[in-house]
């Protein structure tokens, strides 16, 4: 599938430490200077205590599948179907969740509680997405396509 299809996301001043950051191939999440509470997606304020001081945290894995889904349609031209789409949360970030594509196995083989890293895949507009690649003995696997 060409990476350059859909819409780019809408960069704000709340979500662009997101987007740099991921640009650079690196996870960041929203941290409360005020009460250390971390969020996903960024929005400016606190989901705790309401703060506003609000710091790029750097999550840098691996993290767990909390949850998925298989999808088997094919919602755009040249899209490959199977392919799972994973919720992973990350030990140490509670309350942090992130989405993404699970890449380096079969669909059908993707499992709660599955290990994954942290990884990137070419977007609309020059974008990097998050996607999540299958963790086998410790180490990512199929690394092919991160930016």
């Amino acid at each position: 599938m060409d990476a350059t299809v859909g819409i780019p996301p809408a960069v704000t001043e709340e979500t662009r430490p997101f987007w740099d950051a991921a640009a650079e191939g690196r996870l960041v999440v929203e941290g409360c200077s005020s009460c250390g509470a971390r969020s996903f997606p960024p929005r400016g304020m606190c989901r705790s205590c309401r703060g506003r001081s609000m710091e790029p945290v750097e999550i840098t894995g691996p993290g767990r599948v909390y949850s998925l889904t298989v999808n088997h349609q094919r919602w755009l031209p040249g899209l490959e179907v199977p392919y799972a789409v994973v919720l992973v949360e990350f030990p140490g970030h509670p309350g942090v969740r992130v989405v993404g594509r699970l890449r380096g196995c079969p669909p059908e083989e993707a499992a709660i509680g599955m290990e994954v890293g942290i990884g990137f895949e070419p977007g609309p507009g020059g974008f990097a997405i998050p996607s999540f690649v299958a963790v086998e003995g410790g180490e990512p696997s199929a690394r092919e396509g991160e930016a």
